[in-house]
């Protein structure tokens, strides 16, 4: 799916809790679905004052623009560039690879895999003790685009059981005017089914973690609410951070078709006045 603009601002602070950050590994080759002026703007609004120029093109620069020495890439084939070639079905691929990395991120990735259960197992084993995963995978309104569209239950269940500490869970819900949602509980027993669909109709669950200590992933079994029904355990849910991105309001409000319409043609307007303005420079 590429790298969005809300996934770089989590991958930002996520780096910045890293103890060390020689290596990351991505799975596949992410495209950036923004520009380095748009992420220099958009950290530059949150502190609320200019801040020093990002200068990237590719996710590799952006990486090291976030102080990495070592980029790699894990993919099947090498049509788009990967310098590691694996299969993240294989349950040997952890000693083919042969390292273990600061970060790993997931931008669409395991969704692809039809063993999704063990490519979380095989990337929970690349994690270095110290290191984090960062996960952007569809939850909702990608029928057919991979074998899956998982719950951000899945990843609170198997990272929160497997000796991590959870840095932020989130769905970002795409549109003409996209926004994100903390996803600290489950919404189909909070909020029920008609708030995912009034809210979450293209979305995916961004999600980080940070491994404390080294657990094997054996010990995910039930999700949370049937955990506390049948073996009355719950998990810890606290959280290290959650980023708002854009307003929930008014992404509902932009999928009607008159205020479709209107704000399509407010940022044409928009648009037109910037080129103006550089033009008389």
């Amino acid at each position: 799916m590429g790298m969005t603009i809300y996934d770089a601002l989590v991958l930002a602070e996520v780096a910045r809790l890293l103890p060390r950050k020689a290596r990351v590994l991505t799975l596949g080759v992410p495209a950036l679905n923004f520009s380095a002026q748009m992420y220099t703007a958009e950290q530059a609004r949150r502190r609320a004052a200019p801040g020093s120029v990002s200068s990237f093109a590719t996710a590799a620069e952006f990486f090291r623009s976030l102080g990495f020495a070592d980029v790699d890439a894990l993919d099947i084939s090498d049509y788009e560039g990967a310098n590691i070639l694996g299969d993240l079905n294989d349950p040997d691929l952890v000693h083919k690879i042969g390292k273990r990395y600061d970060l790993v991120y997931d931008s669409g990735t395991i969704e692809h895999i039809f063993d999704i259960a063990g490519a979380l197992r095989t990337i929970h084993a690349l994690v270095d003790t110290g290191g984090a995963v960062v996960h952007a995978t569809p939850t909702n309104g990608f029928t057919d685009h991979g074998f899956w569209q998982v719950s951000p239950d899945l990843f609170r269940a198997a990272y929160g059981s497997s000796g991590y500490r959870l840095l932020t869970s989130t769905v970002f819900v795409f549109g003409l005017r996209p926004y994100a949602l903390p996803a600290e509980e489950n919404f189909y027993r909070s909020q029920g089914r008609s708030f995912v669909m009034a809210n979450l109709p293209e979305a995916i669950a961004v999600f980080a973690a940070q491994k404390m200590q080294e657990t094997p992933m054996t010990n995910v079994r039930l999700q949370e609410y049937y955990g506390v029904i049948h073996d009355g355990k719950q998990q810890a849910s606290e959280y290290a951070f959650f980023l708002p991105f854009g307003s929930a309001a008014m992404g509902r409000a932009a999928r009607g078709t008159v205020m479709r319409r209107l704000l399509l043609a407010g940022d044409a307007l928009r648009g037109r006045l910037r080129a103006l303005v550089r033009g008389g420079r």
